[in-house]
């Protein structure tokens, strides 16, 4: 997820310093209460900067949250007290110290009932809600959650977002029950939150509400023999909803889960086609995640390919993934195939030089291997891509087309694949864009046929 403060333009770090010497200068023995304000302001400050060492933050930060308690009487500052043990109890939550993180937040909580500060109390139980459900303690997660939801004022913005996000953390609690009931209560959770989300509003909550929707629905699958195609087909959809949230650019690490989910739902539905949307998504899933920071999502989504691609193997025989990926093109209506095209010419274009050459060489070298007119259906659908990015990204993606075309050992197939590339220039390009796109082939060779 994106940093609000890098995203704002701010250095967390230079934040830390500025508050820092705003500390020194702010004697504890002379001026309490600000000492106090500053050193709960650091503590957020450093649990929510991004480090190098992670652990270390936390425990700046909770040496900071104890000054601040120190000052802070439950008996005269309430409000104060229990705002730093809530920030204290998120960072033992972050070290795994879930026992000591659910102490805090329970005894912020308790201290804020009757205060009249109904959405401060019920973001607190929300963090006590996940804390007890980590904990395995399911029914007291349940019953946190059950005052969170009451509590959020949604009159406002800030409140239906803590609202959406107590009633996705019920959810959750209920899930992990791993029953029937469960996964229903916490589908009917899930249903109430999207429904009570404006996207706009509140994008990561959306994102997150219907993975968690794809989720349930792929567990209840597993459940339920009978019903797991429409099961199954009710996830894809959910997981397809995220994904309009969760983009490769803005949140690559939810993205790379949610594909991860998609392939497996995908591959759930099994026949030739759906394994091959598996395998698209699993691919993407395993380009995304980083094996030295994700190491076990990476190797599940990895064994996930794996898998797959050997089911493809004894399905169809051995097609390459870029044959794979080819064949699934051809299978899709014109939407859906330009749509799916567009999203791996992305990542295609991302990569190194040589790495990106031989991944639009092989992908088009599949293409034209096949008969003329899928040929043509995806020469049009490649065409309208690439002729709407800028054009040191086109001129790879022709050009890797020429050279795949080059290397057809079958001059008659080859003399095809040419024909296609041209009716496609005609069909897919308007005027001047066609004269552009002829101009730059036969700036490197090609002839038209």
């Amino acid at each position: 997820m994106t940093d609000i403060r890098a995203a704002q333009g701010i250095d967390p770090q230079q934040a830390i310093r500025e508050l820092e010497a705003q500390l020194r200068q702010t004697p504890r023995a002379l001026r309490p209460h600000e000492h106090a304000v500053l050193s709960y302001r650091l503590g957020l400050a450093h649990a929510e900067a991004p480090a190098a060492n992670p652990e270390a933050g936390l425990r700046k930060a909770l040496s900071y949250f104890d000054t601040a308690a120190a000052i802070f009487d439950p008996r005269y500052d309430p409000v104060e007290h229990a705002r730093v043990l809530n920030g204290a109890g998120a960072a033992r939550r972050a070290l795994a110290d879930r026992a000591k993180a659910a102490e805090l937040f329970q005894t912020a909580a308790d201290l804020l009932e009757g205060r009249d500060r109904d959405d401060e109390r019920a973001g607190v139980l929300n963090n006590l809600g996940l804390v007890r459900a980590e904990l395995g303690q399911l029914d007291q997660a349940v019953a946190a959650c059950d005052v969170a939801v009451e509590l959020f004022d949604t009159n406002t913005a800030e409140g239906r977002r803590g609202r959406v996000a107590a009633l996705h953390t019920r959810g959750m609690a209920a899930a992990a029950a791993g029953t029937d009931d469960g996964l229903e209560s916490a589908l009917a959770d899930y249903r109430l939150a999207a429904s009570e989300i404006d996207v706009d509003e509140a994008p990561y909550h959306y994102g997150l509400v219907h993975h968690s929707i794809g989720v349930t629905f792929s567990a209840l699958a597993g459940r339920r023999p009978d019903d797991r195609r429409r099961l199954l087909l009710e996830a894809v959809s959910a997981f397809e909803a995220s994904l309009k949230v969760f983009t490769r650019s803005d949140f690559p690490f939810q993205h790379a889960m949610v594909k991860h989910n998609l392939g497996l739902a995908w591959a759930g539905l099994g026949g030739v086609t759906d394994l091959r949307r598996a395998l698209a998504n699993l691919e993407d899933a395993v380009g995304m995640f980083d094996p030295r920071l994700h190491g076990d999502p990476w190797r599940q989504a990895y064994a996930s390919l794996e898998r797959t691609e050997k089911e493809l193997g004894r399905l169809t025989g051995g097609l390459s993934r870029a044959g794979h990926f080819v064949a699934l093109l051809a299978a899709l209506d014109a939407v859906e195939r330009r749509a799916l095209l567009k999203e791996r010419l992305a990542v295609i274009l991302a990569q190194p030089g040589e790495q990106r050459r031989r991944s639009l060489v092989d992908l088009a070298l599949e293409g034209a291997k096949l008969d003329p007119a899928t040929t043509r259906r995806l020469i049009d659908s490649e065409l309208s891509v690439l002729i709407e990015l800028p054009i040191d990204q086109q001129e790879p993606g022709l050009r890797a087309r020429f050279e795949a075309h080059r290397l057809l050992e079958d001059e008659e197939q080859r003399e095809e694949a040419d024909r296609a590339l041209d009716y496609a220039i005609s069909d897919a390009l308007q005027g001047p864009q066609r004269v552009s796109v002829r101009d730059f082939l036969y700036s490197i060779g090609w002839e038209r046929p």
